[in-house]
């Protein structure tokens, strides 16, 4: 009785132990961000502040256009990407800002490419130099 109970308990912590290696450390998508950068776009603004926007703690961020892959992303910010990239390597109409911290990606925003374009002023963005310019 024992050892069924051991190997049930065991089986269990493994089938946890592989899940949150799975969840840990993982970006998630955040739609509200996003919605709110694509909604000042369209009203005109062509500086987009996102420390303002963002509620989570990054030390750095980038746009990424269509046709960008992991591996470009994960060589640029100098992370590992553990999200979704909502198929930005195949197509042409989005932009992905991605935020990292440490050697992690821990936020994605989507951005709808109808009519504008996204991109960093000097390069990567920090809290300091936060601002996502809109042509």
């Amino acid at each position: 009785m024992l050892k069924k109970w051991s190997f049930w308990i065991g089986g269990g912590v493994l089938i946890i132990a592989m899940v949150s290696l799975f969840f840990v450390n993982r970006a998630s998508e955040d739609p509200v961000l996003a919605m709110k950068i694509v909604e000042q776009a369209k009203s005109g603004t062509t500086e987009i502040p996102l420390s303002t926007l963002t509620d989570f703690d990054w030390d750095r961020a980038l746009v990424y256009g269509p046709y960008t892959t992991v591996d470009v992303i994960e060589d640029s910010l100098n992370v590992k990407f553990k999200g979704n990239i909502n198929g930005l390597d195949i197509r042409e109409d989005m932009f992905l800002l991605v935020f990292a911290k440490g050697d992690h990606a821990v936020k994605t925003a989507v951005l709808s490419r109808t009519g504008v374009s996204y991109y960093e002023q000097n390069g990567l963005l920090t809290p300091e130099k936060d601002v996502l310019i809109v042509k």
